[in-house]
């Protein structure tokens, strides 16, 4: 598509509408409809449609789902859009998703978030800051499934992003989830979370990560998992083990014995 006249958009815009409203109305598996419309978002004139189309359905939604595809469709644009396009045109649907009454239109916008952090660093404050309200949801109000979601996602985006946004971000926010993990009553929640934050750890150490990183965030996260892994998920004790001793031999002894108390109270503070 290189240009579009008056009657090309009214056609392509209503194409749009009609294929998201079928799609939404009678199939699950939408990834063919959201590979669809990233291609088509690298023209900025159809992105412009897209964010129009997504508007009037999240105007005219009456269900969750039709709001968890449009979600979805934001986190395709956000994997190949341009930076600036995405803050201009992707980040207030998902804002306004974000703060959708219902927690599975809340979970689904999760990985766009994440996703965002790699792509627009102009906007970091904004992802951040929500990415932080979701955790404080999942943690306070627990909300299983928006938390896994959370666990998944950093890992997923943890080697894409600057090692900035790795050590200021995602492996404290990892390492905050873990030690909260601990809290949790129910065992099949907490053996759930701790299979994940051990997939997420093995991220981690795939990563470059400094000394101080280690010291504050890792060792004391691969601790609290150590824990969970001893009570819930024993099959794995052993993997955390080799971790912690990989993590420890790249730090020097004399700061082995202050990282857990460091943590704590990094940890209360955040929430």
């Amino acid at each position: 598509i290189l240009s579009l006249n008056e009657e090309d958009r009214g056609e392509l815009k209503e194409f749009l509408r009609t294929t998201l409203q079928e799609c939404a109305s009678q199939f699950d598996d939408v990834d063919c409809l959201t590979e669809t419309f990233s291609e088509l978002s690298q023209n900025r004139e159809v992105l412009h449609i897209i964010k129009e189309v997504m508007n009037t359905a999240l105007k005219e939604a009456t269900n969750s789902h039709v709001k968890g595809i449009i979600a979805k469709i934001c986190k395709g644009l956000c994997d190949c859009g341009d930076p600036q396009d995405i803050a201009t045109h992707v980040l207030p649907t998902l804002d306004f998703l974000a703060n959708d009454a219902d927690v599975f239109v809340q979970t689904s916008t999760v990985l766009a978030f994440a996703v965002m952090l790699q792509r627009c660093p102009g906007s970091l404050t904004q992802i951040r800051d929500q990415l932080d309200r979701f955790i404080n949801t999942s943690v306070n109000n627990d909300v299983h499934v928006m938390m896994c979601e959370l666990i998944d996602s950093f890992s997923a985006v943890l080697p894409l992003c600057s090692p900035n946004i790795q050590r200021e971000f995602l492996i404290p926010r990892l390492a905050t989830i873990g030690v909260s993990n601990s809290t949790i009553q129910n065992k099949t929640k907490r053996r759930d979370i701790t299979e994940r934050l051990v997939n997420a750890y093995k991220a981690i150490l795939c990563s470059y990560i400094t000394p101080d990183t280690i010291e504050h965030y890792v060792i004391p996260g691969l601790q609290a998992l150590s824990t969970d892994c001893q009570e819930v998920l024993p099959d794995k004790q052993q993997t955390i083990e080799v971790m912690l001793r990989e993590v420890m031999a790249k730090i020097s002894p004399s700061k082995d014995n202050r990282s857990a108390t460091a943590f704590g109270s990094k940890v209360s503070g955040f929430f």
